[in-house]
């Protein structure tokens, strides 16, 4: 009976440290005398009784948040800004994790702010402080994720925020005057585009209606002249003709143009020709 009694002892004991059992979510990371041989995934497992093997459970699906407050750093045109990050990462090798950092949330956040220092050094405030917040987030996300995968960390970085970009308080008055004067700049450039846009059209109809009279003035022009050049070609094809009644037609024509204003008078053989005022 103390046989059977002890035999029914040591087999409990061995169903009790020889089963693993791993949460959804987990990993298990089995030990044989002190150096990791392999890892369990979710369910139920089986390893050596301790001394021989133990395991470890690591949460590899829990999204971790790391907050380093905020901390002040220099932009790209020497201005001094202080951002706060919030920084979520997860296990993705729980071997790696177990033998990599010892202190891995602090590990993580040094080379964050690392990575994010060295894109904001080559960062304008102005960028910085309007539309430069999203590449800043994706740029520091991957420069510190190459990081920990180049030091096999088994950590991922799921997301790099930018909770809040501000200058120094010692200057904040000067930024916001900065500011007001970035808005009015603005502010004038579109009434100078909503002028423009109302301007523009009316300009151009002027010019085509300048343009429209300019072809009409040019082609009544080009019909005059026209013209002169075909009555002095018939008056010159007719002098050659009858030169004598070309002439007296010529000053009949004369005379009628010019008028009241211009008295003849025949003087022996010589003519005197006087216009009154």
């Amino acid at each position: 009976m103390i046989a059977k009694s002890l035999l029914a002892g040591l087999c409990a004991f061995l169903a009790v440290t020889c089963t693993v059992f791993v949460n959804s979510g987990d990993a298990g990371v089995v030990y044989r005398f002190g150096a990791i041989d392999r890892t369990l995934d979710a369910g139920l497992g089986f390893k050596a009784p301790w001394p021989i093997e133990r395991h470890i459970t690591v949460d590899v699906s829990e999204v971790r948040r790391a907050e380093p407050g905020k901390v002040r750093m220099l932009t790209g045109d020497t201005n001094l800004v202080d951002i706060d990050l919030v920084v979520q990462y997860a296990v993705a090798d729980p071997v790696a994790y177990q033998v990599g950092l010892a202190d891995a949330e602090p590990t993580l956040v040094a080379i964050v702010l690392s990575a994010t220092k060295n894109i904001i050094a080559t960062m304008g405030v102005d960028a910085l402080l309007t539309t430069g917040r999203t590449q800043l987030q994706q740029e520091a996300e991957a420069a510190a994720q190459a990081m920990l995968d180049r030091h096999n960390t088994g950590l991922r970085i799921d997301a790099v925020e930018v909770r809040e970009v501000t200058p120094p308080p010692a200057v904040v008055d000067a930024f916001n005057d900065v500011s007001s004067a970035r808005g009015d700049r603005e502010t004038l450039a579109l009434s100078a585009e909503a002028y423009t846009s109302k301007r523009l059209p009316e300009v151009r109809g002027e010019a085509n209606l300048l343009i429209e009279k300019a072809k009409t003035h040019a082609a009544q022009r080009s019909a005059r002249t026209s013209g002169e050049v075909a009555r002095f070609q018939s008056l010159l094809e007719a002098k050659q003709q009858s030169p004598a009644a070309t002439r007296a037609q010529l000053w009949i024509e004369t005379a009628q143009a010019v008028g009241s204003r211009v008295d003849v008078h025949a003087i022996r053989d010589r003519t005197e020709i006087s216009i009154s005022d």
